[in-house]
């Protein structure tokens, strides 16, 4: 049986790749960024904000699946109040990679995104950056990872666990309403971004 851990630092390379991989389209266009005097690059910048630990993509709020030598799966969870320390190491990732004004394209693209990624209400543990590698798909590696989400959502004395998911990633859907979520609502994103339209998705514990 898979086991899950928490991801650590040397979990960098392949932890980031699974990251991205669990939304192709969205981190390229967050996190890519071109100006006259510098070209960012997502991967780049994900690589630096993993190793910062503590932020949205910090190795410590990340926890991973490991079978054969290689990272299996990944994922990450969220509640509504993160601490002052997730949301300092969140920017301070951000601005550590992203030269001065530059920053602020950044955090307007983030901002832009939450009429589709809706923060978690009090009783509800929000879960993301699904990622499995290709070589272990279809081996129960997301239900192993939406169980141990399932634990901690119940040691948080959370009574949902939600997640939003791009509407045409048919794999995932299927994968989620069978570990028992339901789609409670679908919403465009009309920002300038167009990512498409997500369904938000909702486990009743």
């Amino acid at each position: 049986m898979p086991r899950v851990r928490q991801a650590t630092a040397q979990d960098a390379q392949e932890a980031v790749a699974l990251i991205i991989s669990s939304a192709p389209e969205a981190i390229p266009l967050l996190f890519n960024q071109q100006t006259l005097q510098h070209q960012y690059f997502a991967r780049s910048y994900m690589n630096q904000a993993f190793l910062h630990q503590h932020g949205q993509f910090g190795f410590d709020n990340h926890w991973v699946i490991e079978l054969q030598g290689q990272l299996a799966g990944i994922g990450c969870a969220w509640q509504r109040e993160m601490g002052a320390m997730y949301v300092q190491a969140t920017l301070d990732s951000m601005t550590q990679y992203y030269q001065g004004t530059d920053v602020l394209e950044v955090l307007n693209r983030c901002q832009s995104l939450q009429q589709v990624f809706a923060r978690p209400a009090d009783d509800e543990l929000c879960i993301g950056h699904i990622g499995v590698a290709k070589a272990f798909q279809r081996k129960g590696i997301c239900s192993e990872l939406l169980t141990h989400f399932v634990e901690k959502a119940n040691e948080l004395d959370k009574q949902f666990l939600t997640l939003d998911v791009k509407q045409d990633n048919a794999p995932a859907i299927r994968c989620y309403q069978k570990f028992g979520f339901d789609i409670e609502r679908s919403t465009l994103d009309n920002s300038p971004m167009k990512l498409g339209t997500y369904l938000h998705m909702r486990k009743t514990l």
